[in-house]
Order: structure tokens, then sequence, then C-alpha cells
């Protein structure tokens, strides 16, 4: 089992109006784990961008629990927006042999705003069933890399693509609709397999 160092880190942010507030840099040590807990804050977004060549995972987990809420990998100079719940905190996992570089932007969310936009979105999972990580894009939305034998919970509405590269080109691996419920698994590995069978890719 890999052994990580975990730092807690408790910020508190001036938000002016709702717009990202500047701009700050962590480094994350290799073989570490940074939780950020950004305190008082009823629910707000960060948006990450790694800015190392190495991937990063990304969790968010309950303070109380420590229960899974939702996480992914976030791929090499990758970049992502990620809602985090007040009484949930996020946790930064470099598993590299280097120093890991992750620029965050802060702002403050109205959790009514966000539950009214959140209507008519489908929360299920993402799984990834394999020993090796999984690049997908989800257009307008995130391009998570699916870290080995994880899960990670998407919020996505109907008729959002998810797309996947081989050799350079993109391909569809598939369309959310009515088949797909709240709360489903999606084994991406195995659909991913059937996909390219399907193409006649290798």
């Amino acid at each position: 089992m890999r052994k990580t160092t975990v730092v807690f880190v408790a910020l508190l942010v001036l938000i002016v109006g709702l717009g990202y507030a500047q701009k700050s840099d962590l480094q994350i040590p290799p073989k570490s784990s940074l939780e950020l807990d950004y305190a008082d804050y009823e629910m707000y977004e960060l948006q990450l961008k790694n800015k190392m060549s190495k991937g990063l995972e990304i969790k968010v987990v309950d303070k109380q629990s420590g229960e899974f809420v939702r996480g992914f990998g976030l791929g090499p100079v990758g970049k992502v927006e990620v809602m985090v719940e007040g009484s949930s905190k996020i946790i930064f996992t470099n598993t590299s042999n280097k120093m890991a570089n992750l620029s965050i932007s802060f702002r403050e969310m109205d959790a009514k705003m966000v539950e009214k936009g959140q209507q008519g979105l489908i929360s299920f999972t993402l799984v990834n069933s394999s020993s090796e990580s999984i690049p997908l894009i989800i257009p307008n939305v995130m391009n998570p890399n699916l870290s080995p034998n994880s899960n990670s919970g998407v919020d996505l509405g109907i008729g959002q693509e998810l797309i996947f590269r081989n050799k350079g080109k993109r391909y569809v691996l598939f369309t959310v609709d009515e088949t797909i419920k709240n709360g489903d698994k999606i084994d991406v590995y195995k659909l991913l397999q059937e996909r390219k069978k399907e193409l006649g890719l290798k």
C-alpha cells in the first residue's frame, strides 16, 4: 500500500462578488496529500490547473464521515472546475516522485442557485475497473483522467457526450440518455473495450 503524508490547510478567502478570487499556487510534496477546507462557506467552486507533467488525484470527501463524495484524476497540465459543499473538504494527492504544482482559483457559490441549475442533471458514477488511467473528454464540462480502480462522480444532462481519444482521433464513448438513472455506476473500462471493438479500433 502506498504511504502518503497528509497536510491539512484551512483557508479563509476574501471574495469580491461571485467572480474568482486571485489565483494562488500550491505545492504538494512527492507521495503526499494536501487537504483544503475553505471555512465558513456553504458552497464554493474551485478552478484547478495542474502545472506539472504528471497527473494528480482529486477527491472530495465528507468532513465528518470521510465518505467519498466525488473524485477524478487531473491529467498533466489539465484544467477543471470542481464544486465543493461546505460539509466537505477536498484532497489533492501527488503520487509522483516530484513536487507537484497546482494553480487554484476560488469563488463562493449560492447553494440555492446551484441546486436550481442542477435540475434536470443526472448524478451517476464513472467507474474505472482497470489498473490503467483512462483520459476522457466531456465537452464544455471537464476533461477528467479516471485514475486506476477509481470511482468518479459526475452530474450531466441528457445529450451530453463523453469522448475518448485513440491514436489522435476523437470518438464518442457514449451519450447521456434516459436509460441512465441517478446513482447508476457505469464501468467505463468495459464500455471502452466494447466501443473500440465496435469501431474496429486497436
